[in-house]
């Protein structure tokens, strides 16, 4: 118990503390330009970026995400692997997959050396503990376990990063809420055009904000078919447009030339 009680103190401590993580993170990459050298795993030839979307980026995520494991424990580590993709802007969807693929590589790697060494592990030198690592990374990755490119077809399926993936996706959209098809005839910006009712539940972005987790899974991929096609609105923009199209319904007649009817409970301008 002393033990848990410890990791997770330490565990939030590095969290708190920027300067740690960036010890951290520049150590990895120290380590991974070592063992590149040693292994010579493939590197990206674009000056600043040689350990982006390559063979030596899987190492770095999978050997870092080992070390996390170890050192915070399963949940601490999926925390932070998962809050380094957050803190990304943009990232495409293929890195994303990619990173997050091989940071769970990694903590299965953590897992193994955990079941082989037990305690006696910690009480190896580091650079004992380095190279243990660094060979059960480079096994994965020669035996294609590791995602090399974000071009692989292989999704990585863990719940907590695609629903963290989802909602950054959502939050880091520009794609204002224009719908491809008008509602009540007016589009946002009040022209008249040929009216068609919205298929389905509009998801507005309090409903996202208010949304547990399972109920995100749930219904994830209309969300995320919305995003693309329409937009994600506010709860006012949808209200504006819903009082739109009962004012254009309820004139009874358009600036285009015709008039409004009603047909099956849908409003649709007829033509004169």
């Amino acid at each position: 118990m002393s033990n848990f009680l410890q990791q997770n103190k330490d565990a939030y401590n590095f969290y708190k503390n920027k300067e740690l993580q960036k010890e951290f993170n520049d150590k990895l990459v120290q380590k991974t330009g070592y063992y590149q050298k040693k292994f010579g795993f493939e590197t990206n030839p674009r000056k600043g970026h040689e350990f982006w979307n390559v063979e030596a980026d899987a190492f770095k995520h999978a050997f870092g995400s080992t070390e996390m494991y170890l050192k915070y424990g399963n949940v601490w580590s999926t925390a932070f692997d998962i809050g380094h993709e957050y803190r990304t802007p943009h990232n495409p969807q293929g890195e994303w997959n990619m990173d997050s693929w091989n940071n769970n590589q990694g903590r299965e790697i953590a897992r193994e050396i955990q079941k082989e060494y037990g305690d006696n592990f910690m009480k190896l030198s580091q650079q004992q503990r380095n190279d243990i690592i660094a060979v059960k990374v480079m096994n994965r990755m020669r035996n294609g376990q590791l995602i090399t490119n974000p071009n692989d077809r292989r999704k990585y399926t863990g719940i907590a990063e695609n629903f963290v993936n989802g909602l950054k996706s959502i939050q880091e959209s520009k794609i204002p809420y224009t719908p491809t098809r008008s509602i009540g005839g007016v589009m946002p910006n009040g022209l008249p055009t040929g009216f068609a009712t919205p298929v389905g539940h509009i998801y507005t972005r309090e409903d996202l904000r208010n949304m547990s987790k399972d109920e995100f899974v749930k219904n994830e991929k209309a969300i995320m078919k919305q995003l693309k096609e329409r937009g994600i609105p506010t709860r006012d923009e949808l209200e504006k447009q819903k009082s739109l199209s009962r004012g254009r319904s309820n004139s009874g007649s358009d600036s285009d030339g015709g008039h409004w009817v009603t047909i099956n409970g849908n409003h649709v301008l007829m033509k004169d």
